[in-house]
This record gives C-alpha cells, sequence and structure tokens, in this order.
C-alpha cells in the first residue's frame, strides 16, 4: 500500500471532529440538567494560563481544515476569529470544518511529500517538508486541542469516557459498553 497524504490525514480529521461533536452534544444536555450558563461553560479551561473551551474548539478546526488546506493548495474555510460564545457555535464550528474536510478530495493532497509548506506561529515563519507538517505539527496540535477540550468537558462533570473520545472505531465493536 502505497503513502496517502490524504489517508493519514482527512479520515483521522474527521473521525475526531465527529467525536467532538458528540462530546458537545452531551455537553448541551448537561448544561441544560443543571440549569448552567453556556456561555460560562464555554470560559472553562484546566488552568488559568491555559485555552478555554471554546478557544480549544477553535484551534482543534483551525488545525484540521487549515492543514487540509495547506496540503491541497486551497483557501481554508471562513471560520469566525473569535471563540464561540455557546455550544451551539462550537458545533456549527465542528460542522463547517467537517464540511470542508469532505470537500477535500484524495488527489488534491498527494504529490510531492517533501514539497514546502509554510506556518505563521506566535515566533515567526516556519518551513517544514508537507509530511512532517502533517504528522509532527498540524496532527499534534490538533489531537492536542481535542483532547484538552475532552478534558475539560469530563472535568466539568460531562458524562462521556474514553469511547466517546475514540468514536465510532471503538462504539462498533463494544457496543453497549463503556
Amino acid at each position: 500500500m502505497s503513502f496517502s497524504m490524504h489517508r493519514i490525514s482527512v479520515p483521522v480529521f474527521q473521525q475526531m471532529l465527529t467525536n467532538l461533536d458528540y462530546c458537545f452534544e452531551q455537553a448541551a444536555a448537561f448544561v441544560s440538567q443543571n440549569g448552567m450558563s453556556e456561555t460560562e461553560f464555554m470560559q472553562r479551561r484546566l488552568i488559568e494560563d491555559m485555552f478555554t473551551l471554546a478557544q480549544q474548539v477553535q484551534r482543534a478546526c483551525e488545525h484540521s481544515a487549515g492543514a487540509v488546506a495547506r496540503l491541497a493548495g486551497v483557501s481554508a474555510p471562513a471560520l469566525a476569529s473569535d471563540p464561540d460564545a455557546d455550544i451551539g457555535a462550537a458545533r456549527a464550528r465542528i460542522a463547517t470544518s467537517l464540511e470542508f474536510l469532505a470537500s477535500i478530495a484524495p488527489d488534491q493532497l498527494e504529490g510531492d511529500p517533501d514539497r514546502p509548506i509554510t506556518v505563521t506561529v506566535r515566533l515567526g515563519e516556519v518551513t517544514w517538508p508537507a509530511q512532517d507538517y502533517l504528522l509532527h505539527f498540524a496532527q499534534a496540535h490538533f489531537y492536542f486541542h481535542v483532547t484538552t477540550a475532552y478534558d475539560i468537558l469530563r472535568a466539568a462533570g460531562v458524562d462521556i469516557g474514553k469511547i466517546d473520545y475514540l468514536g465510532a472505531i471503538m462504539k462498533d465493536k463494544f457496543a453497549g459498553q463503556r
């Protein structure tokens, strides 16, 4: 089997964003049942100097859609630059990212795995070979923010578990178990 940039990016991002959306579906029910403010809920964080829950979702969507856009040589979807104020807005952001990912054909990501990908980060511009950018920068950042969002939801008391984080790949194998 040949190496496919599409296969190791788009389906992976889709799986995890779908799982994150499910976790937010559970969060919406939790917030409603407990009479909480969604705006305050979205401002939760694990520790004071970390991003809020809203910012974690924002970054996860930016890293997934942005990575695929860069690799495909297309523009990323226009996502709101401000973090989401409520769960519905966060879920809409995830939906927009998923729609974009679904629009990318496998051949759009193929090509030279060493082609340069340049990203501007807080410290300046960085250029990597495409494959290294995807595997060592974009996916690492994406997983960090998805995991941190999951952790904030769990710490808040939302009834989700590891199987919800992993999603269909595990739910299909262990239906009814948790």
